[in-house]
C-alpha cells in the first residue's frame, strides 16, 4: 500500500510493548505538512474508513520508509580534506591518554564532543546513514527498517500534534528529527554542539517545519516553557553532569510536557570489580566520547532530583538480531549497507583511506579516525555480548502541571 497526499503518519500500539502483536497506524489530513510519500510494509487484516482518518489493523510489526525522507548526495567517507582533522584527533586523543580521569574529561567535555562528531560524522554517515543510533530488531527487518520504527516509537510515547513544538536533544545530522516531522507534523528543532553536524544538516535539507541550531544542551538557548515536549536518542551520554543536563530541559519544557528518549547505560550485570567489565567500559567511552558512562539507576535518580516524574523507564527488550550484530559482521551481503558494516567492508575501508590518505586525497589523521571508532566497535560489541551495557534505556519523565 502506498500514500502520496498531504497527510502525516502516526503510529498507535495498543500496549507499550513494542512486540505486540497488533498495531493500529491512523492515516491524518493534515494541511501544515509537506507532501510526502510513504509505504507500509505489511499485511492488513482490517481496513476502517472515514471522512476523516483512515484507520488500518495490522497483525505484523510495521515498517514505514518515508520515500522523501533521502539525499541524492553520493555517500563518501572523506568530505573533510583540511588539516585540521589531524590536530582534532591528537586532541581527542589526549583526554584519553595514560592516567587521564573522567573529571577531566568532564571539565573538557565540548572540546571531547566537537572533535569527536567533526571526526566520526562522515564515517557514520557512510557506514550507518543519516541516524546515528542502534535498534532493537526483529526477524524479516532491516537495520533500516529497525531504525525508523524505533524513532517512530518515540513519537508515538510524545503523541505528538501538529501544532507542538519540539526539541532534538542532539539531533546529529537530523535523521530522527526530520522522520518524526515528517510522520507528526510538528515543529522540530534540532540542536547539537557540533559546527559541522549543523552544517551537514542543512546540506542534505532542512523541512519547513524544522530548524537546526547549534549549542551546548548544557546550556541551552531558548526562553522557559518554549517545547510541548522534548526528545533525545543516545546523546545525553555525552552530558559531563545528566542532572544539570536534565535542569535545563525541565526549564525550557512548558509544563505538563514529556521528555522522552534512549540512552547508554551500564547494566545491573556491570561489576566495577570485573576487569574485563571495567576494561569494556573503557574501550566504549575511548571510541564514543564518553566522560563517564553511568548505570540506568543514575540516569533515573538524576531525572528524579530536578524534579521529573519518571513515568516509565526500562531497557527496550532485545529483539531477534542482537543490536550490535551489524557491527560484529556476519549480516547480510545483499546491500551495500550491510556490505559497508561487515568484516570485508571495514577491511576495504581501511585499506581504502590509507591510500586516499598517503596520496592526500584524504586529510592526515582520517586513518586515526578509523582506529577511534574501530575501539568504539570492539567496546560496544563486548558490552553487548556480556550484556553488561545498553544503548537503548528508554525513559519517559514528565513536568508537573
Amino acid at each position: 500500500m502506498s500514500v502520496s497526499s498531504n497527510i502525516f503518519i502516526l503510529l498507535r500500539n495498543t500496549s507499550s510493548s513494542l512486540t505486540s502483536t497488533t498495531t493500529t497506524i491512523k492515516l491524518l489530513s493534515s494541511s501544515t505538512t509537506t507532501t510526502i510519500t510513504a509505504a507500509i510494509t505489511t499485511t492488513a487484516t482490517e481496513v476502517i474508513t472515514s471522512s476523516t482518518s483512515t484507520s488500518i489493523l495490522l497483525k505484523q510489526p510495521i515498517a514505514i520508509h518515508l520515500l522523501n525522507n533521502s539525499t541524492k548526495e553520493k555517500k563518501s567517507m572523506i568530505r573533510r580534506t583540511n588539516d585540521n582533522v589531524k590536530k582534532e584527533v591528537s586532541l581527542y586523543n589526549s583526554l584519553f591518554a595514560g592516567s587521564t580521569v573522567a573529571d577531566k574529561r568532564k571539565a573538557q567535555y565540548k572540546n571531547l564532543v566537537t572533535s569527536y562528531y567533526s571526526l566520526v560524522t562522515d564515517f557514520y554517515e557512510y557506514g550507518w546513514g543519516q541516524s546515528f543510533h542502534f535498534a532493537n530488531r526483529f526477524r524479516g527487518e532491516t537495520l533500516a527498517e529497525s531504525i525508523q520504527r524505533h524513532e517512530s516509537y518515540l513519537a508515538l510515547k510524545m503523541n505528538l500534534k501538529p501544532d507542538d513544538k519540539v526539541l532534538d536533544l542532539g539531533c546529529g545530522v537530523g535523521g530522527p528529527l526530520r522522520r518524526i516531522a515528517y510522520l507528526t507534523g510538528a515543529h522540530v528543532t534540532g540542536i547539537t554542539i557540533s559546527e559541522y553536524q549543523i552544517q551537514r544538516a542543512k546540506k542534505i535539507g532542512v523541512p519547513a517545519n524544522c530548524q537546526f541550531i547549534q549549542g551546548d544542551f548544557m546550556k541551552l538557548p531558548f526562553e522557559d516553557n518554549s517545547f510541548d515536549h522534548v526528545y533525545t536518542i543516545e546523546a545525553v551520554c555525552h552530558a559531563p553532569d545528566k542532572a544539570k543536563c536534565f535542569a535545563e530541559v525541565i526549564r525550557v519544557l512548558k509544563p505538563g510536557g514529556s521528555l522522552v528518549g534512549y540512552d547508554w547505560c551500564l547494566t545491573d550485570k556491570y561489576d566495577s570489580q570485573n576487569r574485563d567489565h571495567v576494561e569494556t567500559k573503557r574501550l566504549i567511552e575511548e571510541g564514543d566520547a564518553l566522560p563517564d558512562l553511568k548505570s540506568t539507576h543514575q540516569l533515573v535518580a538524576d531525572l528524579k532530583s530536578v524534579e521529573f516524574t519518571v513515568e516509565e523507564s526500562r531497557i527496550i527488550p532485545e529483539g531477534d538480531i542482537p543490536w550490535y550484530q551489524p557491527l560484529k559482521g556476519g549480516d547480510s551481503f545483499l546491500t551495500l549497507n550491510n556490505f559497508r558494516t561487515s568484516f570485508l567492508g571495514r577491511l576495504l575501508t581501511r585499506n581504502t583511506i590509507w591510500l586516499l590518505e598517503k596520496t592526500r586525497i584524504a586529510a592526515q589523521g582520517s586513518l586515526a579516525t578509523l582506529n577511534i571508532l574501530e575501539t568504539a566497535r570492539d567496546g560496544v560489541v563486548r558490552g553487548g555480548e556480556s550484556d553488561i551495557f545498553t544503548p537503548y534505556f528508554f525513559f519517559l519523565a514528565r513536568k508537573s502541571s
